[in-house]
């Protein structure tokens, strides 16, 4: 997972602005009587979050009369509609990451806002910024409308946990046999605390990331099988070693945790790949 920003738009000023057009003055007030609600429910997030307390928080409907399906409204027809009034503060969300790739997973193109705690049970937090995340569609389909249940079931959240510092994802060769296949996993070598690592494995299998991973590390194989052939038959299996480690180095300087450092550092350090894997 990567960090991002968090995110310092206040969200009653995205809900005043996303409502801002409402026609039914009877819906407006009802929405606007709901903004001390919607403003505790955003300052307990920001206070639970960061120290996995989410589990916590209750869900709970909205009072005034407003329904759960209204305020879903308010984030589907008037923030993240194209033209809508607070599309200006989705799309800034949407800009956050690096590269614009998901930060859940690594890998995708974000193309939608993920609600970390669900709209459907949390409709308090439908339009707060710190509830939501930009996210690849696979991440958000993924996560679905789960809510935790326990400290070790909350997933990363990038505006809050800071899991970049220390490396994590590891791969191994599950075989010798051709094509080679790699197996992802968490490990941390005690690198943080016990709940961290136990709520990254959660992350990981929740975001089904070992067999994504696993995929695109077949793909790069395959792309980089020519390469690795001619350093092999050109300078020997020690030469392919020392290109292979410099190869995660490169990848692990840019971010500890992609999968392509665990593949490259996997790879360099098994000695049948290194030796014996292109005399086949």
């Amino acid at each position: 997972m990567r960090r991002l920003e968090k995110p310092l738009d206040d969200t009653i000023a995205v809900f005043e602005k996303c409502i801002e057009r409402i026609k039914d003055q009877g819906l407006k007030q009802r929405l606007e009587a709901c903004k001390q609600e919607i403003h505790d429910a955003s300052r307990e997030f920001d206070s639970k979050v960061g120290e996995a307390m989410l589990h916590t928080m209750q869900p709970s409907n909205m009072s005034n009369g407003v329904t759960t399906g209204e305020m879903k409204k308010v984030y589907t027809n008037r923030m993240a509609k194209k033209l809508a009034p607070g599309r200006e503060y989705y799309d800034k969300l949407m800009s956050l990451p690096l590269f614009g790739k998901c930060p859940l997973c690594s890998q995708r193109t974000v193309s939608t806002l993920d609600h970390h705690l669900p709209k459907a049970h949390y409709p308090t937090l439908v339009v707060s910024p710190l509830n939501l995340i930009p996210a690849c569609q696979d991440c958000n389909k993924t996560k679905s409308e789960g809510i935790p249940r326990y400290a070790h079931e909350e997933t990363l959240h990038p505006y809050y946990d800071d899991v970049e510092g220390f490396s994590w994802l590891k791969a191994k060769l599950v075989d010798t046999r051709i094509p080679v296949n790699i197996e992802f996993f968490i490990d941390p070598e005690n690198a943080c605390e016990p709940l961290t690592q136990t709520r990254i494995e959660h992350h990981f299998e929740t975001f089904k990331l070992a067999k994504l991973y696993a995929s695109h590390a077949a793909e790069e194989l395959a792309g980089m099988e020519f390469m690795m052939r001619r350093v092999y038959q050109v300078s020997g299996g020690e030469e392919l070693r020392s290109f292979l480690r410099e190869t995660a180095v490169s990848y692990r300087t840019n971010n500890k945790n992609s999968w392509q450092t665990g593949l490259y550092q996997c790879l360099s350090d098994n000695d049948w790949f290194c030796l014996t894997r292109f005399q086949l």
